[in-house]
């Protein structure tokens, strides 16, 4: 039987028939298995408009594009209108395809399932990609392909020899216009007037400048062609509702700088005004795609960065790039210079720079000037700011994968002492980037020699240990059960991690799993302070929580012969031994502070 399918198949260069034709992802998809010249749309089905005859019924001509007569079309049902399927459009069909002889092959009739593929792009034989180009809506015609338009040479064994002519009677029901950009009607893209070679369509933030021009449509009889809008010139932000009408922003998203195109526009009933603006219900609207300037997202979508001088290369800085900028910052609403710097030179990653400001320098190219707004949050001005940047030269960090175990592991320690100094600076969220940035040199160290693995092994551990302290601190408490978890995975039993765990697992309510990694500490020191402070929390809050339960299941706990009633009422929070944040951390942070007689216990060595 026939491979499985919904279409006419394609035959790769090994005379196997290939069910991932599609168009887009083969290389193979778009090129003729014997000559290797590229199928479909691509051999001559292009984008000039190619005159087709009307025939009638039982009317037969050559509709190839060479007319070389490799497809012929005879009419069985003539079609309506006067409009054909474009190349990129989706066309619906319903087909039998019969060898010469009338033995039937496959057949979406058959199955009740018309097939859709997108004509001219080599998705389909040749022979169909041409065929049906040439008919109209409702037509039905049998189309005969010669065997260079159809199987080839190999054929499709074992039910299409080889060297066959094939016929498919072919109905098309319907098509869905790539040129209807919205597939609403509203915004048809008539014509190309002019081709471009650019790269990349304008998205939300770029900035583009059009020049437009609107007359009345052709269907308008009284007034066709008349003008609405002369040559005008505009430029505005996409997404920023700035475009003189909505349809010229509509347009332009699928246009290339350089590009001409005329659309054909009007306001859809219920649906989309693409005319709003125009003082027309319709119009045909002959568009130039100037100026395509890219927008880049910055701080979280809530700023912008764009590039008023190309910079060279491709190269941008990374995370411990020395640089060097230029640059001046002003009030985002305008008004005198807040801060101007000349040939500034700093380390990328330090905060030396506001957050904001770093992560634009991140994206330039040497020699790049952009203009960039910076939300208050993400500077250090206390309000919404612009700044003109220039990265006049950097020098990149070293990348992980060009170093040998020996740098992995003395960058890792660098970074890490890095990380120590911002917690004591009180920037945890530098502290917390800088403790994962030195764990990505050694974490995997499988490669690494043995005694490689000690050294990695200590500093991974106080990495863990350190992540967890800025967590807690951060309140993070998933993040630093994580942590911990990972340092007692590293090192069973370590202190420091079971406390901290602990520390977490309270405040997240996981009182058993608390008191777990409590009684554990214990064991190894039962005069430890901290560890007793925080047992006795953990306690207090399974009783609260336990009288929560009893609440809430209907005092199913009352047949517990008065479990509670000798119990006070505590607030967890400001009972005795509360705990407190972490103290300084040194080399690997010490033990979370707790007094005893006015005095600090720091009972855990450092890491």
């Amino acid at each position: 039987t026939h491979a499985p399918t919904n279409r006419p198949h394609r035959i790769d260069q090994f005379g196997q028939i290939t069910d991932t034709m599609d168009g887009y992802d083969d290389a193979n998809d778009m090129m003729d298995p014997h000559n290797g010249m590229p199928m479909g749309g691509m051999d001559g089905f292009d984008e000039d408009e190619i005159e087709y005859p009307d025939l009638d019924v039982d009317e037969e001509a050559d509709v190839s594009t060479a007319k070389d007569g490799g497809v012929t079309k005879k009419v069985l049902a003539k079609g309506t209108g006067d409009e054909r399927p474009e190349r990129g459009d989706e066309v619906v069909v319903h087909y039998t395809g019969t060898l010469l002889d009338g033995t039937k092959f496959d057949s979406s009739v058959d199955r009740g399932d018309p097939f859709k593929f997108r004509l001219g792009l080599g998705q389909v034989i040749k022979g169909w990609d041409q065929g049906v180009a040439s008919m109209k809506k409702g037509e039905k015609a049998i189309l005969t392909c010669k065997p260079d338009y159809a199987y080839g040479e190999r054929g499709s064994p074992p039910t299409i020899p080889a060297d066959s002519t094939l016929k498919f009677e072919v109905e098309l029901f319907s098509w869905k216009s790539d040129k209807d950009l919205y597939g609403d009607g509203g915004c048809v893209r008539a014509k190309v007037l002019k081709k471009s070679g650019a790269f990349g369509f304008p998205m939300d933030k770029h900035e583009v400048t059009v020049k437009y021009s609107a007359c009345a449509p052709d269907t308008d009889v009284a007034g066709a062609g008349d003008e609405i809008v002369p040559a005008t010139e505009v430029t505005f932000a996409i997404g920023a509702d700035e475009a003189p009408f909505k349809g010229l922003e509509k347009a332009v998203t699928k246009m290339k700088e350089g590009e001409t195109c005329l659309f054909r526009m009007k306001n859809v009933p219920g649906g989309y005004q693409y005319c709003e603006g125009l003082n027309a219900q319709a119009a045909d609207v002959t568009v130039t795609l100037e100026v395509h300037q890219a927008v880049d997202s910055i701080c979280n979508h809530e700023g912008s960065k764009k590039t008023t001088v190309d910079g060279e290369g491709y190269d941008h800085p990374n995370d411990g790039s020395k640089c060097v900028v230029s640059y001046t910052i002003t009030p985002a609403d305008g008004g005198a210079a807040i801060e101007t710097k000349e040939d500034f030179e700093f380390e990328l990653g330090l905060e030396i720079l506001s957050e904001g400001l770093e992560e634009v320098v991140l994206k330039m190219k040497k020699s790049e000037t952009a203009e960039c707004v910076i939300p208050s949050d993400w500077n250090t001005y206390g309000q919404k700011v612009k700044a003109v940047v220039t990265l006049k030269d950097f020098e990149k960090e070293k990348e992980s994968w060009s170093m040998d175990t020996a740098e992995k592991i003395a960058t890792a320690e660098k970074v890490k002492n890095v990380g120590n100094d911002a917690y004591k600076g009180g920037k945890l969220g530098l502290a917390a980037k800088k403790y994962l940035k030195a764990l990505q040199y050694i974490e995997y160290d499988q490669n690494f020699a043995d005694e490689e693995k000690v050294q990695t092994k200590k500093i991974k551990l106080s990495l863990y240990l350190n992540g967890a302290a800025v967590a807690i601190k951060q309140k993070d408490w998933s993040k630093a059960v994580n942590d911990s978890t990972k340092a007692l995975n590293s090192e069973r039993g370590n202190e420091k991690a079971l406390y901290r765990r602990a520390q977490a697992s309270c405040e997240l309510e996981e009182y058993d799993e608390a008191e777990r990694d409590v009684k554990e500490l214990l064991e190894k020191d039962e005069k430890h302070k901290e560890a007793k402070a925080l047992l006795a929390k953990v306690k207090r809050c399974k009783v609260v929580q336990a009288k929560k339960d009893a609440k809430v299941f209907g005092g199913m706990f009352s047949k517990l012969g008065g479990l509670y009633k000798d119990e006070p009422k505590v607030d967890v929070k400001a009972e005795g031994g509360e705990l407190k944040e972490p103290i300084d951390i040194g080399g690997g942070f010490s033990m979370e502070e707790v007094k005893d007689d006015g005095e600090p216990n720091a009972a855990l060595d450092n890491v």
